[in-house]
């Protein structure tokens, strides 16, 4: 099964419990951006572009988003939306449909350079996925806090202990645990992904300028092995979801600690790109690319942390 079905389908048999009504207290902690069924398209609907929503306004960094790369952010989004609905609803043929686009936005990342429309297609599907990766991880941590209590664990579970004798609690058990530093760390790696997506979208017209390096007597831009490196990011990250449908599914802790390290090896190559960028790509940095290092870094410890 590919990303999108894997990331919907976990969706739609977790929501009603991660997203209800009585779930609404958790939701707000975790800071989840839709609600039920729908959670999916939802989230796609959260993903905030710049220029957009907000024409004119500069992206992290500086730099703001030109109407034809705006454009391909959009309509990518929209394509993206489509199908997730498509998926939501069940329709027949919606998972050949999901596998299409999936090729599609694969092709458009090897090669975003014929224009910057299709650059922006790039930028606006990598958005869209992260968002959904979000929502996904999101959804597994409340389902996981929901169901502990009726294995004995928790609130309204009995006179369970926890670790220090007290009455046990969710926040106890070492899968939510885990989540919680998966979710914690998920949002500072995203917002570093999303802040480079932004940046080259708002400076896609000035690619020529921040250098070139040889390889294998070729020059290639600086600003297309950043492209390069955070399109693999992209790629490392939507390869989480096959873990993550294996957690919603089983609920275990093995499940859970396979999502965690693998993870952890995500965000080790978040934090490579970032120190690249920094030791490298000076003319981008010098024109305001942030690094994000400590945050990055950060997002690394809390993973690491969470797996001892």
């Amino acid at each position: 099964m590919s990303f999108f079905p894997e990331i919907v389908e976990g969706l739609t048999e977790d929501a009603g419990e991660a997203f209800g009504d009585d779930a609404a207290g958790a939701g707000a902690e975790a800071g989840e951006a839709a609600e039920g069924a729908n959670a999916a398209s939802e989230a796609i609907d959260s993903t905030i572009i710049d220029g957009i929503d907000g024409a004119g306004e500069e992206v992290e960094g500086g730099g703001t988003i030109e109407q034809e790369t705006q454009e391909g952010m959009k309509e990518s989004q929209e394509e993206v939306k489509d199908v997730v609905e498509k998926l939501e609803k069940g329709e027949a043929g919606a998972a050949e449909d999901a596998k299409a686009l999936e090729d599609k936005l694969a092709k458009g990342t090897k090669d975003p350079w014929a224009n910057a429309k299709k650059f922006g297609k790039f930028v606006g599907g990598e958005l869209a996925k992260g968002a959904l990766m979000a929502v996904g991880m999101q959804a597994a941590q409340i389902a996981l806090a929901k169901l502990l209590p009726l294995l004995g664990v928790g609130p309204g579970a009995g006179n369970n202990s926890g670790p220090s004798g007290g009455a046990a609690t969710a926040a106890d058990d070492p899968r939510v645990k885990m989540i919680q530093a998966i979710n914690q760390a998920g949002k500072i790696l995203q917002d570093a992904l999303n802040t480079w997506l932004k940046w080259q979208a708002a400076n896609y017209a000035n690619r020529e300028s921040y250098g070139n390096i040889s390889v294998e007597g070729m020059d290639i831009q600086l600003f297309q092995v950043l492209q390069n490196k955070v399109a693999s990011l992209g790629d490392q990250r939507d390869k989480l979801a096959p873990l993550l449908k294996t957690v919603q599914q089983t609920k275990t802790l093995d499940a859970v600690k396979a999502l965690l390290t693998a993870d952890i090896a995500y965000a080790q190559a978040v934090v490579d790109t970032s120190n690249q960028i920094s030791a490298h790509m000076t003319a981008m940095t010098d024109a305001g690319l942030p690094t994000k290092a400590a945050d990055v870094q950060a997002a690394y410890s809390i993973l690491v942390a969470a797996n001892t």
